[in-house]
This record gives C-alpha cells, sequence and structure tokens, in this order.
C-alpha cells in the first residue's frame, strides 16, 4: 500500500510537471509570437496652487496635450540628436499621456446625486476632478529596433521640451524692452495715446493678477501698487503733457495735423448732418403717433381688460429720440473740439487764414428745437499754400515748447519704463514660486519591454499554464480515486 502511495505521488509530481513545461512552452509562444510594445514610461506631477482645479498659474485653463505638440516633439528630437532620424509624426502617434485616477472614479461616475439630499458634507463629483498625475509612455512602434538607451532618451527629451514649454505657455508673461509701436514715428499727440493705451493695458493686468493673488508680496508691493502708479501716470502726468500740448498746439508735423483736424471735422459734420435727419424723422414719428386707449371686453360673466402695446412703442420712439439727440450733443462737443486744437494750431489771433475755418454753432439740441450744427459742404478746405504758410508760422512759435515737450515725454517714458520692469519682476518672482522643479515635477522613469523575467511574462504564465497544471492535477486526482475504489471493490469481492 505504502508503494502505490508513493507510485501515485511520483506520478502526480510528473504530470504536474509535464503540465507546467507544457505550459511555459505555450506561453513562450504567446507572449513572444505576439508580444507587448516596449516602451518607456515618466510619470508627472503637478502640485502649484490651482493644478486639482485644473487652472495653471497664468489663469488659463491647462491640459497635458501640449506634450505631443509639433513644438514640444522638435525640440526633444534635437534634443536628442536625432532629428534626422524620426521625426515628429512618429512620435505624435506612440507618444500617450494619461491623468491618474482614483480607484473608486468608476464608482462615482456610475453614481448619481439625489436632490434631496441635504446634508452637508458632500463628495465632490466627477465632473469636478482635474488630474494632477499623469503617466506619459512613448512606444518603440515606430522604430521597434531602437536601444532601450535612445527610447529612454527621447523620453526624456520629451519631458525637458514640455517643461519647457509650461514655462512659456502657462507662466505670466509680460512684454518689455520696447513699445509694440515706436514712438519716434509718430505726433506727439499720437506718442501720448500709444503711452495712455499702453499704461491702461498693464494696469488692467496688474489688477487682474491683484485680483488672482491679493495677498501676494514682494518686497512688501503687491500687484495692487503697480496698478496705482501706472493709473497716476496716466491721470497725472499724461492728462498734463495732453493739456500742455493743446493749449500750445504743438506738432511734429504741423501740415499733417491741420488735415487730420480737418478731416476730423468734415467727418463729424457728416455725422451730423445724418443723426439730425434722423432726429426729424423720428420727431415726426411722434408727433404722429397716437396711443390706443385700453379696451374693455365685456361677456356675460365677466368684464376682461385688454391692453394695447402702443403706449410701449411710444415709450421705445421717445427712448430713441433722447439717444439721437445725445448722439448729436456728443457730435457737437467732439466737433467744438476739434475746433478749438485747430485754432490753437494756427494761432488765430495771430493768423487770419484759419478764421473761414470754424464753423458753425455746436449748440446742443433740445427738443422741440431746430437742430443746427456742422455740415460736411459748411467745412471750407485750406489751399495747400495757407497751410503750409499757416504750418510754418505755427512751427517757428512752437520750437521751444517743442524741445520741452519732447524731454517731459521722455522722462514719462522712463517712469512707466521703471514701473513695468518692477512689475516684470513682481511677475518672474510669482512665476518662479508656481512653476519649479517641486510643482513640476518628474516622479520616476522606467522601461518596459518583453522578457522572461517580467511582470507581464509571470502574468501570462499563470493565466497559461494555471489552467494546464490544473487540468493535469485533477486528472491525477481522478486515477487516484478510480484507483483506490477498484482495490475497494477487489477486496469486497476477496
Amino acid at each position: 500500500m505504502s508503494v502505490k502511495k508513493t507510485h501515485w505521488l511520483r506520478t502526480t509530481i510528473i504530470v504536474l510537471i509535464i503540465c507546467g513545461i507544457a505550459g511555459l512552452a505555450l506561453t513562450s509562444v504567446l507572449f513572444f509570437g505576439n508580444p507587448d510594445p516596449t516602451y518607456a514610461t515618466a510619470t508627472l506631477e503637478f502640485t502649484f496652487d490651482g493644478a486639482a482645479d485644473g487652472i495653471a498659474p497664468n489663469g488659463h485653463a491647462f491640459d497635458i496635450s501640449g506634450i505631443a505638440s509639433e513644438e514640444v516633439l522638435a525640440a526633444a528630437l534635437k534634443e536628442a540628436s536625432m532629428e534626422g532620424t524620426y521625426t515628429v509624426q512618429q512620435l505624435q502617434d506612440n507618444l500617450v499621456a494619461r491623468g491618474v485616477y482614483p480607484e473608486d472614479m468608476a464608482e462615482k461616475v456610475k453614481s448619481y446625486e439625489s436632490l434631496l439630499n441635504f446634508t452637508a458634507n458632500r463628495e465632490m463629483s466627477v465632473g469636478d476632478f482635474h488630474p494632477t498625475t499623469f503617466d506619459v509612455a512613448l512606444y518603440n512602434r515606430f522604430d521597434p529596433a531602437i536601444p532601450q538607451a535612445k527610447l529612454e532618451a527621447l523620453l526624456k527629451g520629451i519631458m525637458a521640451a514640455y517643461r519647457t514649454y509650461f514655462d512659456e505657455v502657462y507662466a505670466n508673461g509680460l512684454q518689455t524692452g520696447s513699445l509694440l509701436f515706436s514712438l519716434e514715428d509718430y505726433d506727439y499727440p499720437q506718442q501720448l495715446e500709444i503711452l495712455q493705451g499702453h499704461y491702461e493695458v498693464m494696469a488692467s493686468y496688474a489688477n487682474e493678477m491683484y485680483e488672482r493673488e491679493p495677498a501676494y508680496r514682494l518686497n512688501g508691493t503687491g500687484f495692487n501698487d503697480i496698478g496705482v502708479r501706472l493709473n497716476n501716470l496716466i491721470t497725472s502726468d499724461i492728462s498734463r503733457l495732453n493739456a500742455d500740448l493743446t493749449m500750445n498746439a504743438l506738432t511734429r508735423d504741423t501740415a499733417r495735423l491741420l488735415t487730420q483736424y480737418q478731416f476730423e471735422i468734415r467727418d463729424l459734420g457728416i455725422r451730423l448732418s445724418k443723426q439730425s435727419e434722423r432726429l426729424e424723422k423720428l420727431d415726426a414719428l411722434v408727433d404722429a403717433y397716437d396711443k390706443n386707449e385700453i379696451l374693455y371686453l365685456s361677456t356675460s360673466d365677466s368684464l376682461t381688460k385688454i391692453d394695447g402695446n402702443s403706449s410701449e412703442t411710444y415709450d421705445a420712439l421717445i427712448d430713441e429720440r433722447k439717444q439721437v439727440a445725445d448722439g448729436i450733443t456728443e457730435i457737437n462737443s467732439q466737433i467744438a473740439t476739434y475746433q478749438l486744437m485747430l485754432s490753437d494750431l494756427l494761432k488765430e489771433d495771430q493768423s487770419q487764414s484759419a478764421k473761414h475755418v470754424i464753423a458753425a454753432s455746436t449748440a446742443a439740441p433740445t427738443e422741440g428745437e431746430d437742430q443746427e450744427g456742422i455740415t460736411a459742404e459748411e467745412v471750407v478746405q485750406m489751399t495747400e499754400e495757407e497751410i503750409a504758410e499757416a504750418a510754418a508760422e505755427a512751427e517757428r512759435l512752437a520750437k521751444a515748447q517743442t524741445s520741452a515737450l519732447e524731454k517731459n515725454i521722455a522722462i514719462l517714458v522712463e517712469k512707466g519704463n521703471a514701473i513695468i520692469d518692477d512689475f516684470k519682476a513682481m511677475l518672474t518672482a510669482y512665476n518662479d514660486q508656481e512653476i519649479n522643479d517641486l510643482t513640476v515635477t518628474v516622479i520616476k522613469y522606467d522601461y518596459k519591454t518583453p522578457k522572461v523575467l517580467s511582470g507581464a511574462f509571470i502574468k501570462k504564465a499563470i493565466k497559461v499554464a494555471g489552467p494546464i497544471c490544473a487540468i493535469g492535477f485533477m486528472l491525477c486526482m481522478a486515477l487516484i480515486v478510480a484507483s483506490r475504489r477498484k482495490e475497494e471493490k477487489r477486496k469486497t469481492a476477496a
């Protein structure tokens, strides 16, 4: 009996070994016959403020798609010295970036929130979740023979290029060094307009940064201080220079400014004429308009009141007339301003040639009165000889004042540049705080390739060889049971 037990044990072990060998052989055929692709992986993590809400340091929404942009991949190929070997398109087709989600995310997706749930503590819904950790994988399908070192070098180049890309795209930027326009190419009024517009944009940007980061300070100064300093330049320095410019009619090109003022007055005159015609038509509509009375519909059971909409239409006409009248007043005010500027430019008290340029009355129209104002026909144009004569006289008188104005504009530009330099330094410090090696970092790199001593092969072997060994073991158990029953029957028969 002991000999038989040993025999069956030995037989079972042999069967299991044979099944295991057969299973491993089949696993190898399946694993290496259609192997999983080789790839290099990296884990990218964002920890800056707002990352969990999907908001970049510059306040805009961000996503990981930029890692596959042509700019990033071209820089990675250049960094790895593989520009002529592989293309951006090849890398784009084999680069995968996935967000890392909680394990219970699937349950949250399938769950719903009852409208009758009034508890104070409520879980964040799946729509509010933004991953802050991403798994990035570069597969070798574009070149199965690429060595491990080169594939890893490519992935590291991609991660480094994306970090640079992230700094450029999602940091708070500021253009400095020069204005979008060269001031020397423009006359003094346009120079002040350009400077004012530039400082208004910068002040708005500084105030926006303050709304996002009200507690941020650099050397005791916040973003709101930058906005206040720039607004002071606009309301104080630029306003003063504009007043000086208008009072003294200073210009770098008197003839050009004369032509501009005449054009503006003529254009406003045309607009005034059209608006006056429109106002006359509105007055005619208002005078001829009759309001409907309220109607009462009587039935045997009730009395129904029916309001017409004529009153609303009449009120709309009155509002429209008021808007047109206000527009005419504004146009007349603009014409008066240009007339005064033209008068100052021509030194009207010394030059009689300007008198025929100043046109009609600019009084604001009132309801019931005839609307009068300058028209296109009333703006008499100066001849080229008159413009040249007036320009020469104005330039002679304004030469000394022009020199002082240029000096003051230069001082204004220096003040503005100093404030903007401080703003840039503050933004740079804020960007360094939000985007650095601790807030945008690669946690780890890894390399995955099909091989016997790998987790993938072991999983495959368990799936393939495991069932074969189980079948062999069950077969041995069945034979043992059958043998014992046969032995028991033999003993009973004896």
